[in-house]
């Protein structure tokens, strides 16, 4: 998989070019105050209504306004956390918008049908190399055509061609009745003819299919950021978050429903499948034996409030496999990591437990962490990555009595003890050493999103 630039990489000396601004003004004195307004947001870095009249619909649109539009996409992409959840929360439906409309943010849904990339000028060519934005055409339920100008479209929305999926933006409205229209594409569709109704200004258009995650709330386009093969970075943190929010939402049960049936893991670790390529966020389900749960605290009071939890569990399961060659060795089971919600009540915790469970997650990606050899070198591993809150704990039952039958099943246990028991003993011996020799394939510690 080969993600786009993005327009988010070196954006300090992005916003340097596109609005002339010196390197202090990259961390904003305003942003760090508490409840900031938009419009003064905006104003603190010359971008308020009055320097945005050149977006009147009767001045036509060239260069001049698409780098004006630029510089405040890339203003809000720059707001601090806290100031962008404040505007979302204070956001109003499109409709409810006032008349001269101010400068807050809208929530609109509806349905993208149409996305295509908008070529920069000359003039606002950021350091990245990257020259273009993309604009989506969203159709709402009262059929009003919404152009937005956006870092990020989900990449599974093929550009130039028509679409019908289910979107949800919270933007800022900056223009009606005009905004960029596309070059004609080389192949493909040309872009809509009919001007939109409104023109926002969003940092990403979120998507959310009608199955899971999707329907439990998850902007399937955060996964874009997602790269197998490595740890986990503070890019990928907000897929992270977002999967672990809509596993709540999803409600109990449904992740292990639309899961199905446990699934067989070679398919995730065979690199010639390339499975999370192809099916990233899909609800699976695996049985195995977890060897270690850990207490993870969530510490942002941001992060706390999208996912609705103070902390989650780290559980290191492993699950049965053919017999493959890992790291030259030969080995039967394999490990999955799960960062879970919750563990059910009376669940042993801990760095050496051991726990037959099945456990349902969305498919986040392959993890990477290094184990060190006895030589003082390290060898990489890879393990799948999943994102959940059902976990079955299939504790043993405890025997029932059953009377005379129960005596008689008794004595002939008993008699069979004797001879096996020097076996039992072995295999008992040999399930402890590769036990042992599994958690020792574990690394020290999972690394959270954004953690050093």
């Amino acid at each position: 998989m080969n993600p786009r630039p993005s327009i988010r990489v070196a954006v300090a000396l992005a916003v340097i070019l596109l609005g002339g601004l010196n390197p202090a003004a990259a961390v904003d004195p305003v942003a760090r105050a508490t409840g900031t307004p938009l419009a003064r947001y905006l104003e603190t870095f010359a971008l308020d209504r009055e320097a945005r009249e050149i977006l009147d619909p009767g001045l036509g649109w060239g260069d001049d306004q698409t780098a004006l539009v630029i510089r405040v996409l890339l203003r809000i992409m720059l707001a601090p956390p806290e100031f962008l959840e404040a505007w979302r929360d204070e956001a109003v439906p499109l409709a409810a918008l006032a008349t001269p409309p101010e400068d807050r943010f809208v929530h609109l849904r509806g349905s993208a049908v149409f996305v295509a990339e908008v070529m920069l000028p000359e003039a606002v060519t950021t350091p990245t190399g990257r020259r273009w934005i993309d604009l989506v055409r969203i159709r709402t339920d009262g059929g009003e055509f919404i152009d937005v100008v956006t870092d990020a479209a989900p990449r599974a929305w093929r550009r130039s061609r028509d679409l019908d999926e289910p979107a949800e933006v919270f933007g800022l409205p900056v223009a009606a009745g005009i905004g960029p229209i596309p070059a004609p594409p080389p192949d493909g569709t040309p872009w809509p003819s009919a001007p939109p109704a409104r023109l926002l200004v969003a940092a990403r258009v979120a998507w959310h299919p009608a199955e899971l995650p999707g329907s439990a709330g998850m902007d399937m386009g955060l996964l874009d950021a997602v790269v197998d093969g490595q740890k986990l970075t503070g890019a990928e943190s907000d897929a992270f978050y977002a999967l672990l929010a809509a596993a709540g939402r999803a409600g109990e049960g449904a992740i292990a429903s639309a899961a199905g049936p446990p699934a067989p893991l070679i398919r995730l670790i065979d690199p010639a499948e390339q499975w999370f390529e192809h099916h990233r966020g899909a609800p699976i389900a695996f049985d195995g034996l977890a060897l270690r749960a850990t207490r993870i605290e969530i510490d942002d009071p941001l992060r706390q409030r999208e996912t609705g939890i103070d902390h989650y569990w780290e559980v290191f399961v492993f699950v049965n496999t053919p017999l493959i060659s890992v790291g030259g060795k030969a080995q039967d089971r394999y490990p999955v990591v799960c960062c879970l919600r919750s563990l059910p009540p009376g669940m042993p915790t801990g760095p050496t437990i051991s726990a037959p469970v099945r456990v349902a997650g969305f498919a986040l990606k392959s993890y990477a962490y290094p184990l060190p050899k006895g030589d003082g070198t390290e060898l990489r591993r890879e393990a799948p990555l999943l994102i959940g809150a059902d976990l079955q704990w299939r504790r043993q039952a405890a025997p029932a009595s059953g009377g005379a039958m129960s005596s008689v099943l008794v004595g002939l246990t008993a008699m069979v003890v004797a001879g096996v028991a020097l076996a039992l003993w072995a295999g008992r011996r040999d399930a402890r050493k590769r036990v042992q020799n599994r958690r020792a394939a574990l690394p020290d510690r999972f690394t959270p999103p954004g953690a050093a």
